[in-house]
């Protein structure tokens, strides 16, 4: 068999060694490196301390400058480099417990005109009192069925597995969700409460002031009430007042809303031994969070990386 060697590129010669990893042509007497290095000098070491300073010691990016030699400039720059070499890692995830409540949000922003929505998910083992937040999906548009169904399979397989119920506000499309993967679903209580609260008005003089407060303080006894007398009393007289005239329009269809999905308001109750949360508060916690660290931020890609590092720095918040 004969054998076909490598010719030199530049003269199309015969090459020889000339030293361990460099080669020379034969003809012109030109060598070259096998594996070439990387020009340049190599770069300098990591400075993970800057990122625990921005996310966990709530400095700005610019005060790490003041206590530094470096220049502004070259901060943001090895700042930057950091973060990325965060977002490009693999996070591993262990969460203990055969059973976990799933507790979702969402927040979105524009960016030149273009609505993008983060989509936030963080799972808590039965019985316990922190919960983890997942590094969140970032899809364009505004928060919809679709997007939800795509953050939700993205979960890991070990975890989607071991989720027994879901803990969200009135998103659209969530009861279907809920079905789809056979989970209980439990309504956020805080956002119903603040809506009604909302409605009811700051003045005396609000037309149907007493119709408003009879409302808002019916709902808030029917989501806690243990009475089925009481329960089936609250039921049938918020459906009465829901068609007083003097009764907003608004306020009606949160009613309906609130009596037509009456039980899964009270999914707790029905569950007591998993001990579901009520709201999902804890998920504004972490929102707020994001939106402190991220409230310079000017383009999607940015968003996700400060909301991505946010969720890696600042994993575990308190849920009782």
């Amino acid at each position: 068999m004969t054998l076909l060697h490598e010719k030199s590129k530049c003269c199309a010669a015969r090459i020889v060694r000339f030293g361990g990893k460099r080669r020379q042509c034969t003809a012109c007497k030109k060598t070259w490196r096998v594996y070439p290095s990387k020009r340049g000098p190599k770069p300098s070491r990591k400075q993970p301390n800057y990122l625990s300073n921005v996310f966990n010691h709530s400095f700005a990016v610019k005060q790490l400058a003041q206590h530094s030699a470096l220049t502004e400039a070259a901060i943001y720059k090895r700042f930057s480099k950091n973060l990325n070499a965060l977002i490009s890692g693999k996070r591993i995830i262990r969460i203990r417990g055969s059973k976990l409540i799933l507790l979702i949000d969402a927040e979105w922003q524009y960016f030149k005109g273009e609505l993008w929505t983060m989509y936030f998910l963080a799972v808590k083992p039965v019985g316990a009192t922190k919960v983890v937040i997942l590094d969140p999906i970032l899809i364009k548009g505004r928060e919809s069925f679709t997007g939800w169904n795509i953050a939700i399979n993205s979960l890991p397989t070990g975890i989607k597995k071991r989720v027994i119920a879901i803990i969200s506000d009135g998103i659209k499309g969530i009861e279907t969700i809920s079905a789809n993967n056979v989970w209980l679903l439990q309504k956020c209580h805080f956002h119903l409460i603040s809506m009604l609260q909302k409605m009811r008005g700051k003045r005396l003089s609000t037309p149907g002031r007493l119709v408003r407060d009879e409302i808002y303080c019916s709902v808030k006894i029917a989501l806690t009430t243990s009475s089925v007398c009481k329960l089936n009393f609250l039921r049938k007289r918020l459906a009465i007042l829901a068609e007083n005239k003097l009764c907003p329009v608004r306020m009606r269809g949160a009613v309906r809303g609130f009596l037509k999905r009456f039980s899964e308001f009270r999914t707790y109750l029905s569950y007591p031994s998993l001990k579901l949360p009520t709201t999902v508060n804890v998920m504004e916690s972490n929102n707020s969070f994001v939106r402190k660290k991220s409230r310079t931020v000017n383009t999607p890609k940015s968003w996700y990386k400060w909301a991505v590092a946010c969720a890696r720095f600042k994993s575990k918040f308190t849920c009782k």
